[in-house]
């Protein structure tokens, strides 16, 4: 049996396995990015003859055809060709290949990806790269990256000093890669809310909405929740074009995501008692205005519109709305709202990698597959599936690859089950049956020992303002205890084809462990002690330098000792 992410629209298999497992092919006119894929294949003078056809045209669709004669693969355009591939680099990850016929196309154009790399955790180049490639893999078609102030602005020099920051060579490279392999790359910053640590400066202090800010709880909420610029002051405009200016020459793509998202201080703020909802359109228009002028398409997120409906229709019509709700049964009538107005929508689930060591996957594929049906059945442009980084950003990139990979597998093929998606997505992906298994376990326990009731504890030990904190029951820490034990000997026991998914899962099993031997502490209950969490952090420090730039990991470090 083929185990293949996305699964394809029409598969026959048939009763007999190739005799060879390798491909000829003629790279000799062949386009250079359709050849570095081919390049990923085994290939070799005397494997099965591969044969690619494909036109001009723009649809993704593509058949392919694979026995002991030869390959072949037709498609209407060369990114039909690209997905093709993908298809047929699974199919001989197989040990066993079976004679088979494929006829396919997505059930959704936009297939997307959406990453912060602002709240704790910047990835070096290399490791988006290997996201682009692992994206690629399953036939996603956009990338965008959550930036606040991790990109080297002016206005931000004396942050990104404390914070680092993506360069703008980095960023060329990674749109140039992007191209490659036939992903958008399109620009997402903030530009209304979501500009705390711009407003926190001395000199852009008095365009803040709230006067007088103080910090009284621990930095990653307060940062989250804070701030929004003030839409009368004629500075902001011309601050926010500045970034819009800096930022926007960097990416080949023809759409610009404004954000423009969670603007609650415009309800508490100097502005509370006047008309927010007029606030918000009459200053997110002149941010879409100054865009378009550029020559780019706009996307915003639609939050702060669903509070305000009598608003909608006036923000312009070929503005592309992006529709988040994260929730495990989330409130499908807010996308049945754009569509009834007949506004362009993307809908936008989540991985539910916040706040947390690794994916709450029940949670995860509940949200994707229910916003994926909703996208589908409202007629939306696609699906943005987004990875937050709320409370440092705890998760390694790894340990998000279950939600990513279902997200993709949705908005290709909607009728992708969740059952067959997990044994398809441990063998392909993992290298290991059983795998998802370990995942789903790990998850389970760690939505019940919390790491943001410890970081609310933090909080309230550093600030004065008291934070509600639960903590988990005796029972509950004992139960946990036993299980992290369990499944870290389980994992050390194992040996994965991709060992890295492994060796991620068994660090964020141990920092669960970590956890929840401070939950027995504080709380006075007795298990017997099997973790060190200098010995961890040191583990953790270097997964995390492997893959990220440094800066905010002393944060998630200072949180642990402090516990210690």
């Amino acid at each position: 049996m083929l185990h293949l992410i996305p699964q394809p629209k029409r598969l026959i298999e048939k009763n007999t396995f190739l005799t060879k497992k390798t491909i000829l092919a003629d790279l000799t006119n062949t386009d250079q990015r359709l050849k570095k894929q081919i390049c990923k294949l085994p290939l070799d003078e005397n494997g099965i003859p591969f044969y690619i056809e494909y036109g001009t045209g723009e649809r993704e669709g593509y058949t392919l055809s694979v026995n002991d004669t030869e390959i072949t693969l037709t498609a209407d355009g060369i990114r039909g060709a690209f997905y093709g591939i993908q298809t047929l680099r699974q199919i001989f990850a197989h040990e066993d290949i079976p004679v088979c016929e494929i006829e396919d196309e997505p059930d959704l154009g936009y297939r997307g990806f959406y990453h912060d790399v602002t709240r704790g955790k910047i990835p070096t180049l290399e490791t988006l790269k290997w996201l682009v490639d692992q994206m690629a893999y399953c036939k996603l078609n956009s990338l965008q990256l959550y930036v606040e102030h991790t990109y080297e602005f002016k206005e931000y020099a004396e942050v990104t000093a404390r914070t680092g920051c993506l360069t703008a060579a980095e960023i060329r490279e990674l749109d140039a890669y992007c191209k490659e392999n036939f992903i958008d790359f399109i620009p997402s910053l903030a530009t209304f809310g979501h500009l705390y640590e711009l407003l926190e400066l001395p000199q852009y202090k008095h365009l803040t909405e709230i006067e007088n800010h103080v910090v009284d709880q621990i930095f990653w909420k307060d940062r989250m929740e804070h701030h929004t610029i003030d839409p009368t002051n004629p500075e902001s405009f011309s601050l926010v074009k500045s970034l819009i200016d800096q930022y926007m020459p960097l990416f080949s793509s023809e759409w610009f995501n404004i954000c423009c998202d969670e603007t609650f201080d415009l309800k508490n703020g100097r502005h509370k008692d006047e008309d927010t909802g007029k606030l918000y359109v009459d200053f997110a228009k002149k941010i879409i205005e100054y865009v378009r002028s550029c020559g780019k398409k706009v996307m915003m997120w639609g939050d702060i519109l669903h509070q305000h409906p009598e608003r909608i229709s006036e923000i312009p019509e070929d503005v592309l709305l992006l529709h988040w709700d994260y929730g495990a049964n989330p409130d499908i009538d807010r996308a049945a709202r754009f569509a009834k107005m007949n506004r362009t929508q993307i809908v936008c689930p989540g991985t539910r990698t916040w706040p947390y060591f690794c994916e709450d996957i029940t949670n995860a594929l509940s949200n994707i597959a229910q916003m994926a049906d909703a996208a589908y059945k409202f007629g939306a442009r696609g699906l943005l599936n987004t990875n937050w980084g709320d409370y440092g950003n705890t998760c390694s990139l790894s340990l998000t690859m279950c939600g990513i990979f279902f997200g993709a597998a949705k908005s290709w093929n909607i009728s992708t089950k969740q059952e067959s998606f997990l044994h398809d997505f441990e063998v392909l992906v993992y290298g290991f049956e059983g795998g998802s298994a370990h995942l789903w376990e790990l998850s389970e326990i760690e939505t019940k020992i919390s790491f943001m009731q410890l970081c609310r504890r933090y909080s309230n030990h550093l600030y004065e303002k008291q934070l509600e904190c639960l903590q988990p029951t005796p029972e509950t820490i004992r139960s946990a205890h036993t299980r992290c034990l369990s499944l870290m000997d389980a994992l050390t026991a194992e040996t994965w084809r991709e060992d890295s998914y492994r060796e991620a899962l068994l660090l964020a099993a141990e920092a669960v462990l970590v956890m929840t031997e401070i939950y027995a502490n504080i709380t006075g209950t007795e298990v017997t002690k099997h973790s060190d969490v200098e010995t961890w952090l040191k583990k953790y420090r270097t997964a995390w330098l492997s893959q990220n730039k440094e800066p905010e990991l002393c944060e998630i470090e200072k949180l642990f000792r402090f516990y210690a």
